[in-house]
């Protein structure tokens, strides 16, 4: 009888650009990441950029119609040890203070850490 070789596990790093008000690639992401966790692999860091920013902010509100993604990224992020950082620059854009908005569970960071993170990973997807 023949096996299936399976893959070694590998490391990502996501990146979400699309905001709350599209939920739709920030479902996919986390469906995603849910789906690489479960098969074994590593999903080093999460970063929030442009308008996928807004996940971080300490007081984004969800419709009651819509999923709090915010609060799935956290507990995906507390259960798989994964880092979630929102863009520190593109945050003050957005005039959030990432000392003060930055919501229990996520960090502020630059692109250099981004960077960082992405050359120690095998995969990049991105959102």
């Amino acid at each position: 009888m023949f096996s299936r070789p399976t893959s070694a596990p590998r490391s990502y790093v996501m990146m979400l650009y699309a905001g709350p008000d599209t939920p739709g690639p920030g479902l996919r992401a986390l469906d995603d990441a849910h789906m690489l966790l479960a098969e074994g692999h590593q999903v080093l860091q999460v970063f929030f950029y442009g308008p996928g920013v807004l996940y971080a902010h300490r007081n984004i509100a969800f419709a009651d119609e819509t999923p709090n993604l915010q609060r799935a990224w956290q507990e995906l992020a507390d259960a798989n040890n994964v880092t979630l950082v929102a863009c520190s620059t593109v945050a003050d854009q957005y005039g959030m203070n990432p000392e003060a908005d930055i919501a229990p569970g996520f960090s502020a960071g630059g692109l250099a850490e981004f960077i960082e993170q992405l050359a120690s990973a095998d995969q990049f997807k991105q959102y």
